[in-house]
């Protein structure tokens, strides 16, 4: 299991890729995070802008799809920022209540 974490200036590109990932069922659950000031050091000087961000649950084996699936939707050269963490820790009670239909490789 790993926490999936997908970012992007756009909310139309953004909850394009929720949809896509849950009714391709690439995702366990999803959060959708709008107008995140994110800061950035550019050029000698710190720059604002605002993001959107989903954040969610999928299998580790399934990122490789994933991000195959928003290439081939988004293009090399549009493509949102993308990376997954790995959960080290949770209750895995809960873990065992999570939907087992989740996109099989």
């Amino acid at each position: 299991m790993v926490f999936l974490r997908i970012s992007s200036k756009s909310e139309a590109k953004i909850e394009k890729i929720a949809n896509i990932l849950l009714k391709e069922k690439l995702a366990i659950n999803l959060n959708i995070k709008r107008n995140i000031e994110r800061l950035e050091y550019i050029n000698e000087e710190v720059r604002s802008t605002k993001i959107y961000l989903i954040t969610g649950n999928t299998r580790g084996l399934l990122f490789n799809t994933i991000d195959n699936r928003l290439i081939e939707e988004f293009g090399v050269d549009n493509m949102p920022e993308i990376y997954s963490l790995p959960i080290v820790h949770m209750d895995w009670e809960q873990a065992k209540q999570l939907p087992r239909d989740l996109r099989e490789l």
